[in-house]
């Protein structure tokens, strides 16, 4: 089962992971960058938290490529995911420290109501004023959501992120995810939609067949002038897509 693994991660598998995370950081890095703006406007900044909610959904994904949750079990589905997960941190040279795992605020942010039920469960309800003004009276703090443009944090429920660290990893990985499969930050889009036309892994196009006698070709004479396998193909027009005018490639998000 290893080496069938093992086989299926080098023949495409890895691309449809490297492209999902490509995917995601751009998504991330996109949204972080109109928080910032937004968060910094006064007359919008009640805007900004759509765009956080945002981010912290993109790279809560990412997170769970990399470190993914019901991975413990003994059945197949968990020992892929530990599989996966291990082969995409170790290419991606993303440490067990890497800021990408902390998921207390997207955690926070996702079960906003567990914050929620946990003051108005818990809050002690005043009798009278005068109750307010007893020593051993007691506010339980409010859940909060926001984006502070000074520290460049996010705050969830009680929690607060840092973003320059998870900006800084986002745009390493992106870098890295480049170097492991070449064409695929040009255009997140498209490079998922290839990945799809990569698998199950198909034999060149141009490839003869095997018969007992002879190799055959389908009587087909065909030069080397153009793409000699439908791997070559998809590279050409990735290759095209990076380089258009307009090219949708991820911003490099300043915290």
């Amino acid at each position: 089962m290893s080496d069938d693994w093992e086989l299926r991660w080098a023949s495409g598998a890895r691309r449809f992971y490297v492209a999902e995370i490509v995917r995601q950081a751009s998504y991330a890095l996109a949204a972080v960058q109109q928080a910032l703006s937004l968060s910094r406007d006064p007359q919008r900044r009640s805007e900004a938290w759509p765009a956080v909610q945002s981010f912290l959904t993109a790279s809560a994904i990412i997170s769970k490529l990399l470190w993914p949750v019901r991975a413990d079990g003994a059945d197949l589905k968990s020992r892929w995911r530990r599989f996966r997960a291990d082969r995409l941190r170790t290419e991606l040279m993303v440490s067990e420290t890497s800021a990408l795992r902390d998921r207390k605020v997207r955690d926070s942010a996702d079960h906003f109501d567990e914050r929620i039920d946990d003051l108005v469960r818990s809050q002690r309800l005043p009798k009278s004023w005068t109750d307010l003004a007893e020593e051993e009276f007691i506010r339980q703090p409010a859940p909060f959501r926001a984006i502070d443009p000074d520290t460049g944090e996010v705050l969830a429920g009680h929690d607060r992120m840092a973003l320059t660290p998870i900006v800084t990893e986002l745009n390493a990985v992106l870098r890295r995810c480049e170097t492991i499969e070449p064409g695929s930050t040009s255009d997140p889009h498209v490079v998922m939609l290839l990945a799809t036309l990569r698998w199950p892994p198909l034999p060149s196009l141009f490839e003869p067949t095997e018969r007992p006698d002879e190799p055959v070709t389908a009587g087909a004479s065909i030069t080397a002038t153009g793409p000699q396998s439908l791997e070559e193909l998809i590279m050409l027009v990735v290759g095209q897509l990076s380089e258009r005018p307009d090219s949708n490639r991820p911003p490099d998000a300043e915290g």
